[in-house]
């Protein structure tokens, strides 16, 4: 990935975002993932942060439907740390939520507040499980029983999850859509001209057809903030592999010296042993 790639950093509507911002995506989302029927999509509430507060930790989407705050994230990156920003994202919006009904905790009466679900949806290109049940425990220093928090990580590319791209809708549009892009980009199209073919097929195959006809322009803002997203993370694993590859042969020269001469170095000299050393420092 080119490092001189512009790359926008701050929290923008994506085409996920706006999708699932829409009551009715949301409702079908939420049907989907949970095996229900609700049809009334005003009973549902979309719960929206205020950037300016919120800006490094908001997830994409937030529901407040039947007692529960549903959490959306979708993340083109596997990262074992999303249950606890998970956490992080629910705290401030039953933060939103009890400031915005003027409800306060320092009296003696119970505050109610809706159950927790966080899920997040991924479409990066690593391979992935349908789904991980990744635990906020597992980052526990000290094992403590009985405390828990869980990000349910669906795997939403074209082979994963089926079931639930079948019964919403909107979501298989989503995958199908970002998976035309990538395709289109590995032939050999750039960015824009990608974005414009993969709007055009699913539309014509009838895949988020009126969105797409009614803000073709705008969506194609979106993508470009998904996909500007999609490559800082790969600058920066590229980044972090480089600084790790030389901190490693920095180690692999020091051991090599103190080594000279020893029975031990033509081990430390071996190739095997080199990248065990990237496996123990997780460079």
């Amino acid at each position: 990935m080119a490092k001189g790639n512009t790359i926008r950093r701050s929290h923008k509507d994506t085409v996920f975002n706006d999708l699932f911002s829409d009551k009715r995506n949301a409702l079908s989302l939420f049907n989907a993932l949970n095996d229900t029927d609700y049809q009334d999509a005003d009973s549902l509430e979309v719960i929206t942060l205020s950037d300016a507060i919120y800006i490094h930790g908001k997830n994409d989407v937030s529901v407040l439907f039947q007692n529960q705050l549903t959490l959306w994230e979708r993340q083109s990156t596997l990262n074992y740390n999303m249950p606890l920003r998970g956490l992080i994202y629910y705290a401030h919006n039953i933060d939103g939520i009890l400031e915005a009904r003027g409800m306060k905790l320092y009296g003696k009466k119970l505050v109610k507040i809706p159950a927790p679900d966080y899920y997040v949806f991924y479409n990066g290109r690593e391979d992935a499980p349908d789904r991980q049940e990744l635990k906020l425990s597992d980052a526990f220093l000290v094992p403590k029983e009985g405390y828990e928090w869980t990000a349910h990580m669906l795997n939403i590319n074209r082979n994963g999850n089926q079931n639930l791209l079948q019964r919403c809708p909107a979501l298989k549009g989503y995958v199908a859509l970002i998976q035309y892009v990538r395709e289109y980009q590995k032939s050999g199209d750039s960015l824009p001209e990608a974005m414009d073919k993969a709007i055009d097929r699913c539309t014509k195959e009838g895949m988020l057809k009126e969105y797409l006809l009614k803000k073709k322009a705008e969506v194609k803002l979106m993508l470009l903030t998904e996909f500007d997203e999609e490559a800082f993370a790969e600058t920066m694993r590229e980044e972090g592999r480089e600084e790790g590859e030389k901190r490693l042969n920095q180690l692999y020269l020091k051991l090599v010296e103190e080594k000279r001469g020893s029975d031990l170095e033509r081990a430390v000299r071996d190739k095997v042993f080199r990248d065990t050393l990237f496996e123990r420092y997780d460079l």
